[in-house]
């Protein structure tokens, strides 16, 4: 047996490890943020989908997985201080399930980023949203089934909820190239989101 590495080192791998720390923190930090306004914005509605495929193709998984872990504490932080939820068990399941769909929505995206290397920036941003959305959507009508509000899934709510996910990812895509073009300077080179894997 060959010492050497056998695994296929993957451009995407490459172009990860040329960013900086310090440009991959803050522009997770960026995310984060910006997530946690959009939740006070839209009344508490996170577009996860899209946040989920903006972190998982610019700082990969694990940083994805913690972000979107603050981000969902974050929202129910809002949603319980600023927009009075009730305390009551099914709120609190609904708040967990959110967690659950929002952390496996960030592996699918994370998935489909990897995997999807072979495809144009584009096309694998669309795949990794739509997928993403649906994961997360369907984990949530599994979680209205036995916790109630199978009216939110109707078509015109679930079609708002896609196009509020799509919009943020293109305003996510053209807030990555803007600090990445001016902070290059100040932050190191930034993980590429236009670009990414």
């Amino acid at each position: 047996m060959s010492a050497h590495n056998d695994y296929i080192r993957l451009p995407a791998t490459a172009d990860l490890l040329e960013t900086t720390r310090r440009a991959r923190l803050i522009w997770a930090t960026i995310l984060t943020i910006a997530a946690i306004a959009s939740s006070l914005a839209l009344s508490c509605v996170t577009p996860f989908a899209a946040l989920a495929v903006a972190l998982a193709g610019t700082v990969g998984l694990r940083a994805s997985l913690r972000a979107v872990a603050i981000v969902w504490f974050a929202n129910q932080f809002v949603g319980f201080v600023f927009f009075h939820f009730p305390l009551a068990t099914n709120t609190f399941l609904w708040g967990l399930v959110i967690g659950i769909a929002a952390l496996l929505t960030t592996i699918v995206a994370a998935i489909v980023m990897k995997y999807g290397s072979s495809s144009t920036a584009a096309v694998r941003l669309s795949v990794a949203l739509v997928a993403s959305f649906a994961i997360y959507e369907l984990v949530l009508l599994i979680a209205a089934i036995f916790l109630g509000s199978l009216e939110s899934f109707r078509p015109s709510i679930v079609a708002q909820l896609a196009w509020i996910n799509a919009a943020s990812l293109l305003g996510m895509i053209v807030l990555n190239e803007l600090i990445a073009a001016v902070g290059k300077r100040w932050v190191g080179r930034m993980p590429r989101l236009a670009r990414s894997y």
